[in-house]
């Protein structure tokens, strides 16, 4: 099996290459590119190539992998691997070969090769149709800042999701910390992250939602985690585990 390997952390491109050889040992990796830049350049150059699957993040430095797809025309079989975005992952399920969330597990990995050996013989312009669908779903306005209008004293003071620092949980109730004050939220806290913007804001774990321009920095925690330093005072330590270590830093440059 020719593959093509499209990912620009190092660490994640040596595991990758790892467990598909330990499934499929006699698999030849054609290329390994870092960039949509890298890897237009490269398939432009190699239009006779024999290439069985891609392999492809879909994230990179310099934008979105759809944007290679795209513009190439190209129809063969993608695998997309992703540390987030699970709203774009439940579209794409639908539409594309398959999708791995990192951190890629050997079993999703051996299931989503399995699924490609089922539809290689098949694999048409209908899912080549379906991928520039997922494109323009991608190529949609984010969300923009939700207004929370919590209950203070019987009075209702509405304020936007941008000049929050954090939310987070404790004792069954949420809350949400901005610069000046400290407001008592109805919702939950997914109810709530189902309404933030990715792009600004992360849930770190199950206590506490992040915002990008609020993080002062992040140091090296035990067992390969992380502890965010937020630039407003928080109840307690905000520990990343090590399973979306990854995720926080691809949201954080991103």
């Amino acid at each position: 099996m020719n593959v093509v390997l499209i990912e620009d952390e190092g660490i994640a491109l040596r595991k990758l290459k790892k467990i598909i050889l330990e499934i499929a040992t006699e698999t030849v990796f054609v290329a390994e590119l870092e960039s949509v830049f890298d890897a237009r350049n490269w398939f432009m150059q190699n239009r006779n190539a024999a290439i069985d699957l891609i392999f492809s993040d879909i994230q990179l430095s310099d934008g979105l992998s759809f944007e290679i797809f795209e513009s190439l025309n190209t129809q063969f079989p993608i695998i997309f691997t992703t540390a987030y975005n699970e709203y774009a992952l439940r579209a794409f399920k639908l539409n594309g070969v398959d999708y791995l969330l990192k951190p890629i597990q050997k079993d999703e990995l051996q299931q989503a090769l399995s699924k490609f050996e089922k539809t290689r013989t098949s694999y048409s312009n209908d899912q080549l149709f379906q991928l520039q669908q997922l494109m323009l779903q991608f190529k949609q306005p984010v969300k923009s800042s939700p207004t929370f209008i919590p209950y203070v004293k019987d009075q209702m003071i509405p304020f936007q999701s941008e000049s929050v620092a954090y939310f987070y949980t404790s004792n069954q109730l949420v809350y949400a910390v901005t610069e000046q004050r400290e407001f008592v939220l109805t919702e939950t806290l997914e109810e709530v992250e189902n309404r933030l913007p990715t792009a600004l804001f992360f849930r770190a774990n199950r206590q506490f939602i992040i915002q990008k321009r609020f993080v002062a920095n992040a140091e090296l925690y035990f067992n390969n985690r992380l502890i965010v330093h937020l630039k407003q005072k928080t109840p307690e330590k905000i520990v990343i585990s090590r399973e979306k270590a990854g995720a926080f830093k691809e949201w954080l440059v991103g």
